[in-house]
């Protein structure tokens, strides 16, 4: 084989092989989200025939939407509302009968707040996170 053909071939596997360590390491030491830590699910949608049963306010980028009586579901927002606590109403944005993470919004006076992650709960877990930080 030729020098340069063996060099470049070389230099390609090195970097190959430093990017693979590199991405490894970086997800590995990736800091774990509050609610990664509190046990709740992440999924990447949620089942909405129709409309949301009901919800419930977190904080300004956090809401419990529950889909049907027995379904809640954590969903975050990728910005801050400030009129989220405030809310009458709100609306959530559908492709079919799911709602997807990072692809639908949720609607509040009129804004969209694009949806950052959605975590499955328990009826007991979102009845106790909505009671301890209200």
């Amino acid at each position: 084989m030729n020098k340069s053909v063996v060099r470049t071939f070389a230099a390609v596997a090195l970097a190959a092989s430093l990017t693979a360590g590199s991405t490894v390491s970086f997800a590995a030491s990736a800091p774990q989200t509050e609610d990664a830590r509190l046990g709740f699910e992440q999924v990447d949608s949620i089942p909405m025939l129709t409309r949301p049963h009901s919800w419930q306010v977190v904080d300004d980028d956090t809401v419990v939407v529950w889909a049907t009586p027995f379904d809640p579901y954590l969903v975050k927002l990728a910005f801050k509302s400030n009129d989220l606590r405030f809310a009458q109403v709100i609306g959530l944005t559908q492709f079919g009968s799911r709602v997807y993470a990072k692809f639908d919004a949720v609607k509040v006076d009129g804004f969209r707040y694009p949806i950052d992650s959605i975590y499955k709960m328990t009826r007991e877990e979102a009845r106790d996170l909505v009671r301890n930080r209200a």
